[in-house]
């Protein structure tokens, strides 16, 4: 009898976990509401994507009782792709890195190249 109180308690937390699993599974990424947004214009989406988009509008309803715009989708999927490339991310810092420093070091900050030893002293050679 202990044999089968061991699995049925196992499977009871199995169940359990499934159940939080499926749970998590089924809480939409993306909220109805979302910050401020920007506008794009003639953006054009691939048909295929297009199709998933609507019927992910029609699941977030589903679960949080409204439906988000189609913006607020977009948006969290972008983010998303922008977190996860990590291409993208060592250019960004990248970029970011050339941007803090001066173009040219010898006249940064208004300052013009200082001269050599050779220079102030007078020397030609």
């Amino acid at each position: 009898m202990a044999r089968s109180e061991n699995r049925s308690g196992r499977e009871q937390q199995q169940n359990r976990r499934a159940t939080k699993t499926d749970t998590a599974e089924s809480t939409p990424l993306v909220s109805a509401k979302r910050g401020k947004f920007e506008t794009l214009k003639d953006a054009k989406v691939e048909a295929l994507i297009f199709a998933r988009l609507m019927d992910y509008k029609a699941f977030v309803k589903e679960v949080e009782g409204e439906e988000p715009e189609d913006g607020a989708i977009i948006s969290a999927s972008l983010e998303m792709l922008l977190d996860a490339d990590r291409g993208f991310e060592r250019w960004a810092v990248e970029q970011r890195r050339k941007e803090r420093q001066p173009e040219d070091k010898n006249t940064a900050h208004g300052h013009t190249r200082r001269a050599t030893t050779n220079e102030a002293a007078g020397d030609s050679a």
